[in-house]
């Protein structure tokens, strides 16, 4: 197992020589066709579990990891299909895979078999919910051909499901529109019509929640997985299966890969942390009852790869340089997300990581700890080479999941588009609480914040003052978005005799008040007072108003 380090040198030199070429790297042929594997309606299916319902936690984690494991079971199969052929695995990761192999006769005529077989699946297993479409494009020169495999896969994207929807071009109604069977009904735990049961706990669902409720409750103490073709595995596909366990067990074929271990030879990186205490897994009541303050707020925290697809672009279909990017993303997405998760955010629970994005929820504020941990981890290890944006929305424990992950993607796309104060490029930079920041102001910040919420809590910043403070802010970038209009822009100074005036009728002589007369200079933390503030009052515990007059 290559560390994170070396495949960054390997993805950012321009050339490497055969005698240095890894072991682990796959290859690639001087000729032949490009087969890149995509899932579709995966956001979908991964948060419908509705909130509320029993065991919605161990569901999640279950979808989510389904995902990943039928990325890998369909990878798999692609290359049993192609390998008289001596296809090579490039790459397998956030729902995607890419094979290259040499030509041979008939091979369009194969590939579209092979979608054929997926589409069948797919839809007796998802009734449209997810579809997996296969693309192809030839090649020359031992180069990824991306443009032909962009177009190839938009245009099958298009017929999604064709093989087991159409009969001569001509939808099947009778596949298409299948009638409810005699002890269907509504599934309370993902809203969807299916042949129900009752629980143990008096909730009635369909099979499909109960498996995912076992297989969530797997996941919460597996530390390895099982590829096989043994028909009783938990997650099955094309004959192929995948069984999680605690550890390897004897006598058992297959092959074993680790989750996660970075210093395992064989390791498969998903972020799969589960927060637990006393040995049980914690459901995201618990985890809200972990948060600071008084109104016990949930984060969600998406996390996105800055111009990923233009870093791969500039390798010019290089496979190993490419192969190299590919590996360190997931490695750092999947594998050291999730050691820094285990070793210092227990209450964070991990929803996906891998590819170029990750998804956790927990307690708001360790939400913020994690993400800037794990910025200044990047940094590290590929300096200015790589960055990625974060958002973070928050809401109580029995919000629907796939809503409250919309809310945090807003706050993401917000966070790659909308202008830290100061700067003159986007992404690379946090939104959090209302607050657009760049990661190097963030870290100074959020220590502000801590402190800020410390002075509340002490009595040394009465609340009323932050609420003071907090309308001048208000109005100040009010004044600062119609630059062209006089009165604006004359009303952006007006805060700091209106501040000063607080300060001096609100606060004794303290650290905290020295603070607060920082903010009146220039540069300063003014720009930014929206989250400081906004965090101090979230996280503070109630009655610290003691010194408010």
């Amino acid at each position: 197992m290559l560390d994170l380090g070396t495949y960054h040198r390997i993805w950012k030199q321009e050339e490497v020589p055969p005698s240095r070429l890894p072991s682990s790297y796959p290859g690639w042929p001087a000729a032949g066709f490009a087969l890149i594997g995509d899932f579709s309606g995966i956001q979908n299916f991964v948060f419908r579990p509705i909130p509320g319902a029993g065991g919605a936690a161990r569901r999640l984690r279950s979808r989510s990891f389904r995902v990943s494991a039928y990325t890998e079971i369909i990878s798999r199969w692609c290359l049993v299909q192609l390998a008289p052929y001596e296809a090579r695995l490039l790459y397998s990761a956030g729902g995607r895979f890419l094979i290259g192999t040499p030509l041979f006769d008939c091979w369009e005529k194969t590939i579209e078999a092979m979608q054929a077989s997926i589409d069948s699946w797919a839809w007796q297993n998802f009734e449209g919910e997810l579809a997996f479409h296969l693309a192809a494009a030839t090649f020359e020169a031992g180069r990824i051909p991306y443009a032909p495999l962009t177009a190839a896969l938009l245009s099958r994207r298009k017929v999604a499901l064709k093989y087991a929807l159409q009969v001569s071009d001509d939808w099947s109604s009778e596949v298409f529109f299948r009638p409810a069977s005699p002890g269907e009904g509504q599934c309370v735990a993902c809203g969807i019509t299916q042949r129900l049961h009752s629980t143990s706990d008096g909730e009635t669902i369909c099979d499909d929640c109960e498996s995912d409720e076992r297989i969530g409750k797997m996941l919460a103490s597996a530390n390895v997985a099982r590829f096989s073709t043994d028909p009783t595995s938990s997650v099955n596909a094309l004959n192929l299966g995948v069984e999680l366990y605690p550890h390897p067990q004897q006598g058992m074929d297959g092959e074993w890969l680790s989750l996660g271990d970075m210093g395992a030879a064989h390791s498969w990186f998903l972020l799969h942390h589960v927060p637990k205490e006393n040995g049980h897994a914690l459901d995201f009541d618990a985890l809200s009852d972990k948060a600071p303050g008084s109104r016990k707020w949930l984060g969600y925290l998406r996390i996105d790869v800055d111009h990923a697809g233009e870093n791969f672009r500039r390798l010019q279909g290089d496979p190993l340089r490419t192969w190299a990017l590919s590996r360190f993303l997931n490695t750092f997405l999947g594998g050291r997300a999730n050691e820094i998760l285990a070793a210092k955010y227990r209450y964070v629970y991990a929803v996906f990581g891998g590819g170029d994005d990750l998804f956790v929820i927990g307690p708001w504020s360790d939400l913020l700890d994690f993400a800037l941990e794990l910025r200044a981890d990047l940094r590290a290890i590929t300096s200015e080479d790589l960055s990625f944006s974060a958002g973070l929305s928050l809401a109580k424990p029995r919000e629907h999941i796939l809503t409250q992950a919309r809310f945090a993607g807003e706050e993401l796309e917000q966070a790659k588009e909308q202008l830290s104060f100061g700067r003159d490029v986007s992404r690379d930079q946090i939104r959090a609480l209302g607050t657009t920041m760049d990661w190097k102001n963030f870290d100074e910040l959020l220590a502000t914040a801590k402190q800020v919420k410390t002075w509340q809590e002490e009595g040394l910043l009465p609340s009323s003052f932050l609420h003071q403070a907090l309308r001048l802010h208000h109005d100040w970038s009010l004044a600062l978005r119609k630059p062209h209009d006089q009165r604006r822009r004359l009303g952006s100074y007006r805060y700091k005799p209106l501040l000063y005036y607080q300060i001096q009728r609100n606060l004794k002589a303290s650290p905290a008040k020295e603070w607060a007369h920082a903010l009146l200079r220039s540069p300063s933390q003014w720009p930014w007072l929206d989250f400081i503030i906004r965090y101090s009052v979230l996280a503070a515990e109630r009655g610290s108003d003691r010194g408010e007059e």
